[in-house]
């Protein structure tokens, strides 16, 4: 079964040129670890020249092997890499004729979020990339590359040539805009395409090798010690990890204005939507560090369609700010609505405290069609 998977924004629905601060090409050198070099919270050691060659040529031979001729984008394989332990899930796409790449979707959380985006719950729209822990090797036209993509082309000395045939690598993970990879991840990455070559290849000859991605066991190519104290890969069958439940977030509750509130009762009538996304732009505070999604906030009047607010926030602090958002558009109001509808756990856990002091139904819906106008409206303006 062919089917449609929502692209990653490093892919064909964006040219992945950097879209924050121009970053500086390193020069060419024997470890090229100022190429991709970060700072901040999320810095990690960069690939020496040694593994970035690795990855290339793994990545070489699996566009040569061009697995996308005979597999669909809904069966996935998994691979426990020895650089973290963990299992990467992987896909193929490239059936579609539309992305040609490997996916390693990173653990259970990564796997339930490829489920999701499979089935059709998640689709693409403000919260695509919350559903997106993975590592991509794609191939792609020139000019989706970054200057530091191809320093490190012109380092290793390598030459590509013609449309969809050069490497692009990048991490993805929820709330951050796709990033150069670091040591690690570009040793998982190269692993995973290596033992997609030993397993693809399998599959043209048995079809029923690999299982539907949403059965309780997966397969999976595990390193071990054999009998003659040799690590071999082996093929097994493995259950995926059962999936931490994230504890929801404290939240600092305005006991004063509240009361406040609840003193000065108004007339209640219609519905609020509190709508929650990632705002569809990327923000970077300090040169070679990651850029991160904001998160953005819309109150909305249904009846009326007047936007009563709308706003950025930086991730660390944004659900304590909504909160105070939301108290001041009830402050300011003439009439409280009847009920809160809202898109996402997020909005859920900053407005209940708020909706059970003022007696406001509350109800979480999966779709918000005034929200997802004005969402849609930013989108198309920042394409013009």
């Amino acid at each position: 079964m062919k089917t449609k998977q929502p692209s990653l924004p490093t892919m064909k629905s964006t040219k992945n040129k950097d879209k924050t601060k121009k970053k500086p090409v390193a020069p060419a050198g024997d470890t090229l670890k100022s190429v991709g070099h970060q700072t901040g919270p999320h810095a990690q050691s960069s690939p020496t020249r040694a593994q970035w060659l690795r990855l290339y040529r793994a990545a070489d031979a699996f566009y040569k092997l061009a697995p996308w001729e005979w597999m669909d984008d809904d069966r996935i394989f998994g691979v426990q890499c020895p650089e973290t332990g963990k299992i990467h899930y992987c896909c193929v796409l490239g059936a579609m004729k539309e992305v040609f790449a490997l996916i390693a979707y990173e653990g259970t959380e990564g796997l339930e979020g490829y489920l999701k985006m499979l089935s059709g719950e998640v689709t693409i729209g403000p919260m695509i990339s919350e559903y997106q822990l993975c590592l991509e090797a794609s191939f792609n036209d020139r000019t989706y590359l970054a200057p530091r993509d191809l320093a490190v082309i012109r380092d290793l000395g390598l030459k590509y040539r013609g449309r969809n045939a050069w490497p692009l690598f990048r991490h993805h993970m929820p709330g951050f805009f796709p990033w150069h990879l670091s040591a690690v991840q570009a040793g998982t990455l190269a692993t995973c395409l290596e033992q997609a070559i030993d397993v693809l290849p399998r599959c043209a000859e048995n079809r029923q090798l690999l299982t539907e991605p949403d059965t309780a066991r997966h397969f999976v190519r595990v390193l071990e010690a054999s009998s003659d104290g040799e690590a071999k890969w082996l093929d097994k069958m493995l259950a995926p990890a059962p999936l931490k439940q994230k504890a929801p977030e404290d939240i600092p509750i305005n006991e004063i204005a509240i009361a406040r509130l609840r003193r000065s009762p108004k007339k209640k009538s219609g519905d609020w939507e509190i709508g929650y996304a990632y705002a569809p732009t990327c923000i970077q505070e300090h040169r070679d560090e990651r850029p991160y999604m904001a998160r953005m906030l819309v109150l909305v009047d249904v009846q009326s369609g007047f936007v009563l607010s709308m706003g950025l926030e930086a991730p660390e602090e944004h659900l304590k700010e909504f909160r105070e958002t939301l108290i001041s558009c009830l402050e300011e109001a003439q009439q409280w609505p009847q009920r809160f509808l809202v898109n996402h756990e997020n909005a859920t856990t900053l407005a209940t405290p708020i909706a059970k002091a003022l007696g406001i139904t509350l109800k979480q819906v999966d779709e918000l069609p005034t929200f997802n106008m004005i969402y849609e409206d930013m989108m198309e303006s920042m394409h013009r």
